[in-house]
């Protein structure tokens, strides 16, 4: 069964009062991130364990493909099998209610590489996942960083990577660099897929991540991450907005809303000064507000669905769900929240 905790933080950005009350709520007039004077609101709901398989685990990606229905990504790669995803029922009802049961293992597959063999032993650090019209839309980190579309199925067939800008491509003194690499991917409501980095690029600053969405003429803006954090996953609200996963020292975690807009578009710099204009962000949800909720390593996001819509409301809700990396050492957990989104 779920486990629930009702702590959270009530923050208002334009008070700066904060207290321990079960919501996170930030204005959103400030930095531009919101369209309207309608708070964004995070608050958290409920804990559940999901019950795996012997090669379940090292979870670093998930995205939702139907109701209540979700894909995850392994980090592994060759030490408990082939490359790998997984399907999972979600059995959740917002409000009191939260996780009725928890989650198990229903289905998945392999993903198969360049010549649809699988990958060696690592020869992929997996980091995201997120369901395209055709299947799959994948990253790897680590020492072997692409973005690859893969089919769905059971088998998970290679059709093609997506070329990265010269200034990403590896080398000993630029592009991307290992652990500061591709960590998230999103896919907006147009089909468009964005990538981002943990942090800088090997010849950008440490904090000054990189946010790159592929088209006929790709964008690029800055992500600045907090001090001694890093970015872990991206995900798509509409066009121009996001959500950003920052996980720092001891498994502080936060959530930011973050947009392109008023953001510089650094497409083809070779190199960052740290001076450009980063994507205006605003927290929504820090593990700081919420001591007694033991979160583990949160390492991933994913839409649940929508709420009822009330038309007298100026916003709309949408469940979230953030699930953990326990790299093999513990049960992988997956949180969930409701977000409050503008209208």
């Amino acid at each position: 069964m779920s486990i629930r905790s009702w702590g959270a933080t009530i923050v208002s950005v334009l008070l700066g009062v904060s207290a321990f009350l079960g919501a996170s709520v930030y204005s959103g007039v400030t930095a531009g991130v919101a369209r309207s004077a309608t708070p964004i609101i995070a608050r958290y709901t409920d804990t559940a364990f999901i019950n795996g398989v012997p090669t379940f685990g090292a979870i670093s990606g998930i995205d939702r493909i139907g109701a209540n229905r979700f894909a995850m990504i392994s980090t592994d790669v060759g030490r408990a099998g082939p490359a790998r995803f997984y399907t999972s029922q979600f059995n959740y009802t917002s409000g009191v209610a939260g996780f009725t049961s928890n989650p198990g293992i229903d289905g998945g597959g392999v993903l198969l590489g360049p010549g649809n063999i699988p990958p060696l032993p690592g020869a992929a650090q997996y980091e995201g996942i997120r369901a395209t019209s055709g299947g799959y839309v994948v990253v790897s980190g680590g020492d072997h960083q692409f973005v690859r579309l893969q089919s769905a199925g059971p088998v998970g067939t290679y059709i093609r990577d997506l070329g990265l800008p010269s200034a990403w491509r590896p080398s000993k003194k630029s592009g991307l660099a290992g652990q500061r690499g591709l960590t998230g991917v999103a896919v907006g409501p147009r089909g468009q897929i964005s990538v981002i980095t943990a942090g800088g690029l090997r010849q950008d600053p440490a904090t000054s991540a990189r946010l790159l969405t592929f088209g006929k003429t790709n964008s690029e803006f800055v992500y600045r991450t907090d001090p001694g954090k890093s970015a872990a996953d991206v995900l798509a609200i509409n066009n121009t907005d996001y959500l950003v996963l920052e996980r720092g020292a001891g498994r502080n975690t936060a959530i930011y809303w973050a947009t392109t807009r008023g953001a510089d578009q650094v497409g083809g710099r070779a190199s960052l000064s740290g001076a450009e204009k980063a994507m205006p962000k605003q927290s929504i949800f820090n593990t700081d507000g919420t001591p007694r909720l033991s979160t583990g390593n949160m390492a991933a996001m994913a839409w649940g669905n929508w709420q009822p819509d009330l038309p007298w409301q100026n916003f709309r809700t949408r469940t979230l769900f953030v699930v953990t990396n326990n790299a093999f050492a513990g049960a992988t957990k997956v949180h969930s929240f409701e977000v409050q989104l503008p209208r």
